[in-house]
């Protein structure tokens, strides 16, 4: 036992937790020393960074003109992890007076996620100082030492692209770069847009010598103010973005200014789906769409989802009891109850949105329809009559989210096939004698099934019924992914996701340039299912998902859990499929889900990292929740049957 005090230490690993793991992708990394090129004033910022496959000897360097710090600056306020910048210097840029981005004194660390070792160049008043900081020296350090810090004798002078040598300003350089793949240049300049808001009046940001990074800009088939508002007291400023004040629970302003849009394809990332948050001139929060929970409207229509809020109140306390945003500066605190009446505010705007949007869709799907070949064709053989009759499908079915004229046209030849029958010639006429409601839910359950017959319909829903009860006694006896779960997959793979249809099963991983070394009892070389959520011929494949299936208990009925390493090699499945299907012009988005009961604590841990990373879009469900979801969308359908019979 001690006598002394006792003290506070902090191992070397802390810096793995604040900088690998809050900064897991190379924009996160490159955002942040942006961020701490606007906070020096710098008028403009030169990145190089190679796209493509990354090789053993590639860098990433950031250089600014900024005011650059003095040896004992950097002693004191660069290589100090945890300074409070704000209740040092206050939250004003030392010349220019900028609303500054640096707040906890972390950001420095987030090289690590993204590089093993960063040498730092810096030149203020004629004073140069040049250091490296080693990750992996740094995170071996016991409690009780001290990280000396390495000088660097290269005395490169500091030069822009253009061959003009600074004499104020920062570089880092970023090397032994620790991905595995780099990011394409199109997906870093988007994501970087979407970060940053800055004018380039006030700071210029030059990638690889040649672009500039513009304002994040995105063609819309809708958009928002543009083509409506929620309420006559929204102001709409003549750059199209609409103007509100909110009031907080404490009765004071939060202007904000937003645009929503909705795009005529779906987002091919994942990462651009949403409404990101910006606060004096960077993002405070990733594309998301305010934690909501909508209903089935408001569901359909948000992988078309992206827009802005412009809330720079979010980010002007000088402390940590005022800070409204993360560790990591991309994400709010949700959880923070003085957000709450921001987050009921999006919620609101976005249900009116998305409302708006599908009702907008709706009428442009009907209009191209009336004009549409394949119809005229269609309704060629009738008398005025009956094509009157079948075109009131086609715009009763035009209301049905999501719908495009392919499945007008379908849903048309199906009751054409089908009217032959009296007694489907009666229930058209029918169902045109009933409200629109009504006539938008029967013809809803026609496009969903293909079929007129309720009863039918009903016998189909009982029989995936049983075999979901099937797949659920399997998972609990410990059934193994080969061949058993496998087999009842690959007979149904509507049990995964009633919208997806399988491309491939038991794909060899190899023909996608990836090998693994196998773990004991498995090969490890191929990957479950590849699913595709797509249009109809010949339009192009929209979405990609790709399926990893582990058994949930073992053979005695022990609950089966992950490794790290399964996780890790399903995380590369992912991106090898992703980087396979880049090959062509128009790829489609690439996501990845794994499916099983439970992980290892470390696992878990991985898992919760992967989830959050933009990178690539990862979802990891338990069998309990797919066999649930499916389990009651399935009943819920069927009350729909028994209801249609019922009322027949």
């Amino acid at each position: 036992m001690t006598d002394g005090r006792l003290q506070l230490k902090f191992g070397g690993s802390l810096v793995e937790q604040l900088g690998a793991q809050l900064y897991p992708s190379v924009t996160a990394t490159v955002a942040e020393l942006i961020s701490n090129a606007w906070d020096a004033d710098a008028k403009h910022v030169w990145i190089q960074i190679p796209f493509g496959k990354w090789q053993p000897d590639d860098e990433i360097v950031v250089l600014d003109d900024g005011h650059g710090m003095t040896r004992q600056q950097a002693q004191d306020t660069y290589l100090v992890v945890g300074r409070k910048r704000r209740i040092q210097f206050g939250n004003k840029s030392e010349s220019q007076g900028r609303l500054v981005h640096g707040r906890k004194g972390i950001g420095k660390l987030a090289a690590f996620g993204t590089a093993g070792v960063l040498d730092c160049t810096t030149i203020r008043s004629g004073e140069r100082t040049d250091f490296r900081l080693d990750y992996d020296r740094i995170r071996q350090l016991s409690p009780a030492e001290d990280y000396e810090v390495e000088d660097v004798s290269e005395l490169q002078p500091m030069v822009t692209p253009d061959g003009n040598v600074l004499e104020h300003g920062t570089r880092v350089r970023l090397s032994r770069l620790k991905l595995k793949k780099s990011i394409s240049q199109d997906q870093f300049m988007r994501s970087m847009s979407r970060r940053f808001a800055l004018s380039e009046s006030e700071m210029q940001i030059i990638v690889n010598s040649s672009e500039g990074l513009k304002r994040f800009d995105i063609k819309c088939q809708f958009r928002f103010p543009k083509d409506g508002i929620p309420t006559a007291d929204v102001n709409v400023a003549p750059d199209g973005w609409a103007e509100e004040t909110l009031i907080n629970e404490n009765g004071d302003p939060c202007p904000v200014r937003w645009w929503i849009g909705f795009t005529e394809k779906p987002l091919d990332e994942d990462a651009q789906q949403g409404i990101s948050i910006i606060a004096n001139g960077k993002m405070a929060q990733r594309p998301f769409k305010f934690e909501s929970s909508q209903g089935t409207e408001g569901q359909l229509g948000q992988e078309y989802l992206v827009g802005e809020v412009r809330a720079d109140w979010l980010d002007t306390g000088v402390d940590i009891e005022d800070d409204l945003i993360q560790s990591n500066r991309d994400q709010l605190q949700l959880e923070d109850e003085r957000l709450q009446f921001f987050l009921d505010w999006g919620r609101k705007r976005l249900r009116w949105a998305l409302k708006e949007r599908n009702t907008l869709r709706r009428e442009s799907t009907y209009g191209k329809v009336q004009v549409d070949d394949e119809v005229k064709e269609i309704l060629k053989p009738y008398t005025k009559t009956e094509q009157r009759r079948l075109l009131n499908v086609a715009r009763t079915v035009s209301k049905i989210p999501e719908i495009d004229e392919r499945g007008i046209a379908d849903t048309m030849k199906s009751v054409v096939n089908a009217q032959s029958e009296k007694a489907v010639r009666e229930l058209m006429e029918e169902i045109e004698e009933q409200d629109d409601a009504f006539q938008e839910r029967v013809w809803q359950i026609v496009h969903d099934f293909g079929l007129i017959d309720a009863r039918r319909v009903m016998s189909i829903i009982e029989a995936r019924l049983a075999t979901i009860r099937k797949l659920k006694e399997a998972i609990k006896n410990g059934a193994r992914e080969v061949p058993e779960i496998h087999k009842i997959v690959i007979s149904d793979p509507w049990l995964l996701d009633p919208r997806w249809n399988i491309i491939a099963d038991e794909v060899d991983v190899s023909t996608l340039g990836v090998a693994f070394d196998p773990e004991e009892g498995e090969d490890g070389l191929r990957l479950d299912f590849i699913f595709a959520l797509a249009p109809h011929p010949p339009a192009r494949l929209d979405e990609v998902i790709v399926v990893e299936i582990k058994r949930g208990t073992d053979a005695r009925g022990k609950e089966r859990k992950v490794t790290p390493e399964e996780v890790t090699k399903f995380h590369l499945y992912v991106l090898a499929v992703r980087e396979h299907y880049q090959r062509s012009t128009e790829h489609p988005a690439v996501r990845g889900l794994m499916i099983t009961q439970a992980y290892t604590a470390q696992a878990d841990g991985l898992r919760r990292s992967l989830e959050s990373s933009t990178d690539v879009r990862l979802s990891f469900r338990t069998w309990d929740r797919v066999i649930e979801e499916t389990e009651r969308m399935h009943v819920a359908w069927l009350n729909v049957s028994k209801d249609r019979i019922a009322e027949g």
